[in-house]
């Protein structure tokens, strides 16, 4: 074939070329000089300043076909109409005027008289099923063809709406600006776009507070919303949420609130893992907000006493948890919570964020003449039953756990840890004492009551039983239900096993194997119940939760500290 001659480019009006395009270089260099720098403006391509309205993801075509009605205060009639393009806060709209007809009297009942600064409502189906009515003011009015191309502002988000009186009550914690929880929330009717939004709040009953920058977000009062947070491994997995308020004064500020309708058990527990990255944000505090954040070992540090000020601070939390509990008085300080056998003690500490939350005594005696912490209790300072001989044992006191921590694993983390330590050692028998309602719960990982009985003179006098367990009970679930053996005390055994860092002889050792092959299934019973228990609190917060209820404000509460 030959060669074909090259055209010269002509410039059209309005039409940009692009100077590094092949083929055209050499002849628009001999046209007009162009600020390249003016492309990036926008200014050759669109005049005047872009709206950031809808048009700029979405065509006249796809707006048209959703389905949008308008009426007239108080009129019956309802007149369809085109959607032009909308934000966040308003919609423009097409009304084409009916064709005249003779004889035709509903013809006037589809006529609009409007003026500017009228309402009007309207009616839009974003989705199937999903429908909404709310009040717009008349902007403006221009002729458009043979019809009017009305600007609407919408009504229901300029104002904040009612709030009931119970849920105003209620607390809302906001999110420090630099624990940023973000998520995203699919549009109704432009392909592929995705609003992205963040948690401004954290409200009652699992309820959320969002806030977006995105001009086409668009929400209404009542709206579902299936709602995708952005964190690890469950970006795909939605929280379906339904609206009950949305305020608004500007376009690309849009904040609402939303009730949780359904919710995965394992984004549950996420999200609560998220904001106990927060020292803000406690397990209580989750509680009070509807939440179930029993989880919390994991985003805890856990250590012994190595200073002076860690003693200090283990000293507070002592007083705070027997003075909230009731053993002892208000008066009593810090200092009074030193006991003697702190210096030949191993205090296990746990820390969320730098705060201390909970801490548990081990004490070490190295003879028969060491006077134990229960052993004061008794009169003489004798205990009445026989016990093993004291430098075969360690004596378990002062277990103390922040009361915004109660009804989590905090307190197996302290054990788990305790124990480390415990089987560790050379020695065999673990003592310590219990009131009565701690008593049935210590009986079922192993302890075994000595039936002697006595009246702490250090915690108020309250009655304690003196309970005792051997190493059996934890190496290898030695009286323990194997289930609960393996929930409590299956991944510290194992741990130790493969690390060396105790010796187990061979059929021991081959029962613990055995046994450990149920720690799977073990865990998954549990965690079936618990999310039965979640399915349950879900049904609830559905059942008590209406379209009309609103976003609670108040004041935080914090509580004492009382022991676990």
């Amino acid at each position: 074939m030959g060669k074909k001659s090259v055209k010269t480019l002509k410039r059209q009006p309005g039409l940009v070329q692009d100077p590094a395009s092949p083929g055209i270089r050499g002849d628009w260099s001999k046209g007009s000089p162009v600020d390249v720098s003016k492309l990036a403006t926008g200014i050759f391509k669109f005049p005047g300043t872009f709206e950031h309205r809808s048009q700029e993801r979405i065509s006249q075509r796809e707006l048209g076909n959703v389905s949008m009605e308008i009426r007239e205060p108080g009129k019956e009639t309802w007149i369809p109409v085109k959607l032009w393009d909308f934000t966040s806060i308003s919609f423009g709209i097409l009304y084409q005027r009916p064709e005249p007809m003779a004889g035709a009297p509903e013809e006037e009942a589809q006529r609009l008289h409007l003026s500017e600064g009228d309402d009007i409502q309207i009616r839009i189906r974003v989705r199937p099923g999903q429908e909404f009515q709310v009040w717009c003011q008349v902007k403006n009015k221009t002729a458009w063809k043979e019809g009017i191309r009305i600007g609407l502002r919408r009504m229901d988000v300029a104002t904040a709406q009612s709030v009931e009186y119970d849920r105003r009550i209620a607390s809302r914690l906001a999110l420090s600006p630099s624990l940023s929880l973000r998520a995203r929330v699919k549009h109704p009717f432009i392909f592929s776009h995705w609003s992205p939004m963040s948690v401004s709040d954290v409200n009652k009953d699992m309820g959320l507070s969002f806030h977006s920058n995105d001009h086409s977000i668009l929400v209404f009062e009542g709206m579902e919303l299936e709602i995708h947070f952005d964190l690890a491994s469950f970006r795909n997995v939605p929280m379906t949420a339904r609206v009950i308020w949305v305020h608004a004064t500007e376009a690309h500020s849009v904040k609402f609130g939303v009730v949780c309708l359904a919710m995965e058990w394992n984004l549950h527990n996420s999200i609560c893992g998220f904001l106990l990255h927060s020292q803000q944000w406690t397990p209580q505090r989750l509680k009070d907000e509807g939440f179930q954040a029993r989880h919390v070992k994991s985003h805890l540090r856990f250590r012994a006493v190595r200073t002076m000020d860690e003693y200090a601070q283990v000293l507070h939390l002592r007083r705070d948890a027997y003075v909230g509990a009731g053993k002892r008085f208000h008066g009593t300080t810090p200092e009074e919570m030193a006991t003697p056998l702190d210096g030949i003690s191993r205090i296990l500490i746990a820390h969320h964020r730098g705060r201390l939350v909970g801490t548990m005594t081990f004490t070490f005696p190295s003879n028969e003449d060491t006077m134990l912490d229960s052993q004061t209790g008794f009169p003489g300072r004798k205990y009445p039953v026989k016990i093993p001989p004291k430098a075969n044992l360690i004596e378990v006191s002062r277990l103390c756990i922040h009361d915004e921590y109660r009804g989590t694993d905090l307190l197996q983390g302290l054990f788990e840890h305790g124990l480390k330590h415990f089987l560790m050692s050379d020695r065999h028998w673990l003592l310590t004492s219990a009131v009565d309602e701690l008593l049935p719960i210590y009986e079922r990982i192993g302890f075994k009551r000595l039936q002697a009985s006595y009246k702490h003179p250090r915690l108020n006098n309250k009655e304690h039983h003196l309970i005792l367990a051997h190493r059996n009970a934890f190496l290898f679930g030695a009286g323990i239900n194997i289930f609960i053996w393996n929930v409590l005390f299956g991944d510290l055994i194992r741990y130790l096993i493969d690390r060396g860092l105790i010796k187990v002889i061979g059929p021991i050792r081959v029962l613990v194997r055995l046994k450990l092959f149920f720690l799977p299934l073990s865990k998954l019973a549990t965690e079936s119940k618990a999310r039965r228990s979640f399915r349950k609190h879900i049904e609830t917060l559905r059942r008590i939760s209406r379209p009309d209820s609103e976003d609670p404000s108040g004041p935080e509460e914090a509580s004492p500290a009382i022991p676990d």
